[in-house]
């Protein structure tokens, strides 16, 4: 029988908020701002970062689905995270199940399998992590948030009726921009031979306070088969206080993910 989820699909979820909301209802587009469609490369980065620098911690819940070729899973994920610091996801299959917890630190990753009682653990630096479909070189805090934006460099930029899109030099990465939410809305990166690795996509979304965020993120790696889809049902942004549970048993197994990333 297959298992309830197979771990290293877990960990392709990852990816993969000043007020609370909750329900179905969201925020109507805003009108295109005057410039567009004539603001730079800087400008939009700048108008795509400035708000997201009020944000230093967050608490939601959320519904995931996570197909690979092994078949689809459907989870739920509670996740508390403090900027620059510390992130914890907890997921559930259901029944009152906490199947694993994953936590993030600026140098580590920890996945307790509370299933099988192991702890698997590595540095954010090493191949293994690396090689995870997990945004451990960038920031997983805002990956988790739908609110990616280019890193400086150089950029072409282009436009249509309703939406910039960026492009570097070589090709590899591409960001759809919604000027109206100041947000990106898609997000592709290609192997030098032209072939789709990943893609993201955002959509529902809704404004906190002066930011608007994704209420599902939808990822795609079209390699491996694997197709993520998570909803946040509750958000939190900058809540005064912050639990983090991490007590696995002293008795846990630890295993090197390098092990993980190995099994058949």
């Amino acid at each position: 029988m297959r298992p309830v989820f197979h771990l290293a699909s877990l960990l392709s979820i990852l990816l993969l908020l000043g007020g609370c909301a909750r329900g179905p209802r969201l925020a109507e587009r805003p009108d295109l701002p005057a410039r567009f469609p004539y603001h730079s490369a800087d400008q939009i980065r700048f108008q795509l970062r400035l708000p997201l620098d009020t944000l230093r911690a967050f608490t939601g819940r959320a519904r995931l689905q996570v197909h690979t070729p092994a078949g689809t899973d459907n989870l739920s994920a509670t996740i508390v995270a403090r900027r620059n610091d510390t992130l914890l996801i907890r997921l559930s299959p259901g029944w009152g199940i906490e199947a694993a917890r994953l936590l993030i630190t600026p140098d580590s990753v920890l996945l307790h399998d509370r299933i099988h009682r192991r702890l698997y653990f590595g540095a954010r630096s090493e191949p293994a992590v690396r090689r995870l479909p997990l945004l451990t070189e960038s920031d997983p805090f805002l990956s988790l948030l739908g609110a990616l934006y280019p890193p400086p460099g150089r950029w072409h930029v282009t436009a249509d009726s309703g939406h910039y899109y960026l492009y570097d030099p070589n090709g590899l990465y591409r960001y759809v921009v919604d000027p109206a939410r100041w947000r990106v809305t898609r997000y592709e990166r290609y192997h030098p031979n032209g072939t789709l690795v990943e893609s993201y996509r955002f959509e529902a979304f809704d404004r906190f306070g002066r930011v608007f965020l994704p209420r599902r993120l939808l990822l795609e790696r079209p390699a491996v088969g694997v197709t993520v889809r998570l909803y946040y049902r509750e958000l939190k942004l900058n809540p005064p206080t912050l639990q983090f549970a991490w007590n696995p048993d002293p008795r846990t197994r630890r295993i090197p993910l390098q092990a993980m990333m190995e099994r058949p």
